[in-house]
């Protein structure tokens, strides 16, 4: 990939985030009509993902603890998601924490987590 083609990609990328983030902080995904989650909608029991909107709107308004209630999972990703975004940004320059990152051990964890959490957020009603 040229250099020209990866400032374009970075740009692009910078602005679609800006974007992302600025119609989350400015409408509240509660009351307006974002995507509704369809596994709720048909099977009525909650994915890993739901309510991470809610959450992101929340935490993006600095409510740390109504972002928890709504998914607890998302925050403590967040770490996690901020490590890989760096790892993929520079690979070249740190190949074994971009190679460990991607590891099966990371990815299997990760899958274990999140199985463990659809499970559990279902049964106890988090």
């Amino acid at each position: 990939m040229t250099r020209n083609a990866r400032l374009t990609l970075y740009i692009g990328g910078i602005v679609a985030l800006a974007s992302f983030l600025l119609i989350y902080a400015s409408f509240d995904p509660a009351h307006n009509p974002f995507p509704r989650c369809i596994f709720l909608s048909l099977s009525g029991l909650k994915c890993p993902g739901c309510g991470s909107q809610r959450a992101l709107h929340a935490l993006m308004h600095g409510n740390l603890a109504q972002a928890w209630h709504y998914n607890s999972i998302l925050i403590l990703s967040l770490p996690l998601l901020a490590l890989l975004g760096f790892g993929s940004l520079y690979k070249n320059r740190y190949p074994r924490l971009y190679n460990r990152l991607n590891g099966s051990t990371v990815i299997w964890t990760v899958f274990a987590i999140t199985i463990g959490w659809w499970i559990l957020r279902n049964i106890f009603d988090w």
